[in-house]
């Protein structure tokens, strides 16, 4: 995604807004026998559902128009204009304005008030605080390690610009001093990883993790990987913080 001007990376007081069960609602109203779908079960509610999409490629595309237009009718039915629109997902939508009207067919409800929200620089990947929740989406081969420094970032306070610059480079500066190596293990799978100076990404056991030499590990590559997107959308925020008052 192209880095514009009319992008908010960093957003306070917004609305999140999703359809709940999204495919289970549409495939109800639409009148299909869901008598052997686990309602109750998410993972196996999506896995069962993800089921008959594999199998009915017309299915597929039936709910995705629904999903999309369910959406299009809501920004439609409220009025929302393009610029109060943060960002749109496939089943839900975050605002800057609340909505008031609704349809008779699929709820759109209001999920979350997010009194802070970061976006990443490409868009691909965000940060929302919601009371004492954050959440982090987006972010690919989460783990704890990171997590922490994610979240330290959208505890920022964010009133002084001198601050906020201080604060992330406090971050990046504990990362980069961290001396458990523990905090640069990646999960993905069953296998887990290291950035290795000497050998890139690396596939190590936990227990060899444990005893490694912290100099070995990249861990800039890390910082570049996990935290950067959003530094750079925040420092980007506030060198162009007169464009968004």
């Amino acid at each position: 995604m192209k880095i514009t001007d009319e992008i908010q990376y960093l957003v306070r007081d917004i609305y999140f807004y999703d359809i709940e069960s999204c495919h289970y609602q549409i495939l109800s109203s639409l009148g299909y026998d869901l008598s052997r779908v686990d309602k109750s079960d998410k993972l196996k509610r999506n896995t069962q559902i993800g089921l008959m999409m594999r199998d009915n490629p017309r299915l597929t595309k039936i709910l995705r128009n629904i999903t999309a237009s369910t959406i299009d009718s809501y920004l439609k039915l409220n009025k929302v204009h393009e610029n109060e629109i943060i960002l749109r997902q496939y089943d839900g939508v975050i605002l800057t304005k609340r909505l008031y009207e609704t349809n008779q067919f699929i709820p759109l409800p209001l999920r979350a008030i997010y009194s802070i929200f970061i976006s990443s620089l490409y868009r691909n990947s965000y940060l929302a605080v919601d009371g004492d929740n954050i959440k982090i989406k987006g972010v690919k081969n989460r783990y704890d390690g990171m997590d922490y420094f994610l979240r330290r970032i959208a505890k920022i306070n964010f009133i002084d610009k001198r601050t906020v610059f201080r604060q992330l480079q406090k971050i990046k500066d504990d990362i980069l001093s961290s001396t458990n190596p523990m905090n640069f293990v990646i999960p993905i799978g069953n296998k887990t990883y290291m950035f290795l100076k000497q050998f890139g990404q690396t596939e190590i056991s936990k227990s060899l993790a444990t005893i490694m030499d912290v100099s070995d590990i990249d861990r800039m590559k890390y910082f570049n990987i996990y935290i950067e997107p959003f530094s750079k959308a925040i420092v980007y925020y506030y060198l162009n913080e007169r464009k968004y008052k």
